[in-house]
């Protein structure tokens, strides 16, 4: 049982579906090893709720919120101040409440790229394939490319999602952007941010080009139920260190308790610690 005092400050995670999210239990773990008063509850929010939803948590007062799919992109019509990094993205997933001033972060793509490295993948001067062109993969590519990334290559159904993509990487980074595989060239980093493989669709795999994957590269899958996908599995078998999407999850959430509670975290630490927890968990 949460306990609260008049002075409780109230967090959550706005999106739909929601049911499965580890969010609350993430930031509740937080909350009480760093002894913030506060409490965090999910809610499903469909798309036509959003608005009414933003105008009513503003009213009650509240402190802040993630937001989930699908709207990081909407939300941002709501608040008063967007990092820069999250308007270069068009997305946000972390809104606070700052004094009635309603400030947005995106901390997706550090997320991600902080879990790489604290697994053991580094980033600069590497050659990165990316399979899917949606709205993680937009934060994932910015912040790849701000870490260093030698080149990122592109594959996916929309083409113009691709070049948005392409256009935002190469105006704000100098990282070099290819709209397609290249199936004579070298990858270091092979990443999924499709859907395919996820729970309960699980035999699904996204890579058509295995052949390419080996010893020595790292595969990555921004899902994390199920723990191995497909892709990850098939990749484990030809030699590949594989990491899952759970790692992003922790990380993105404890770069957004920062930004909820204005403190600073022992990163390795906290990530130890979470993915520990939730690796009993059939997430």
């Amino acid at each position: 049982m949460i306990e609260t005092t008049n002075k409780t400050k109230f967090f959550g995670i706005l999106g739909t579906p929601i049911a499965h999210t580890i969010s609350p239990a993430m930031h509740s773990y937080m909350a009480k090893k760093t002894g913030m008063d506060m409490a965090y509850l999910a809610f499903d929010v469909q798309p036509e709720q959003l608005d009414e939803t933003m105008r009513g948590v503003k009213a009650m007062g509240a402190s802040g919120f993630n937001i989930t799919a699908p709207h990081k992109i909407h939300v941002m019509q709501h608040l008063d101040d967007v990092s820069d990094d999250a308007v270069r993205m068009d997305s946000v997933n972390t809104i606070v409440n700052r004094n009635g001033v309603w400030h947005g972060f995106n901390t997706d793509g550090d997320g991600f790229c902080g879990s790489l490295i604290l697994e053991g993948c580094d980033i600069k001067n590497k050659n990165i394939l990316m399979m899917g062109a949606g709205g993680s993969a937009r934060s994932l590519c910015y912040k790849l490319a701000q870490n260093g990334a030698k080149s990122i290559s592109m594959t996916s159904r929309s083409m113009d999602k691709i070049h948005i993509i392409g256009d935002m990487v190469e105006t704000y980074t100098d990282t070099v952007f290819h709209d397609c595989i290249d199936l004579n060239a070298d990858y270091d980093i092979v990443i999924n941010t499709t859907p395919v493989g996820m729970h309960p669709h699980e035999d699904g795999n996204p890579c058509t080009f295995m052949d390419k994957i080996g010893e020595g590269m790292c595969c990555c899958d921004i899902i994390y139920n199920p723990q191995k996908t497909v892709f990850l599995k098939e990749a484990e078998k030809r030699g590949a260190h594989i990491i899952n999407g759970l790692g992003m999850l922790v990380l993105q959430g404890i770069l957004a308790f920062e930004h909820f509670c204005d403190v600073a975290l022992h990163h390795a630490e906290y990530y130890e610690e979470l993915m520990s927890l939730f690796s009993q968990y059939r997430i």
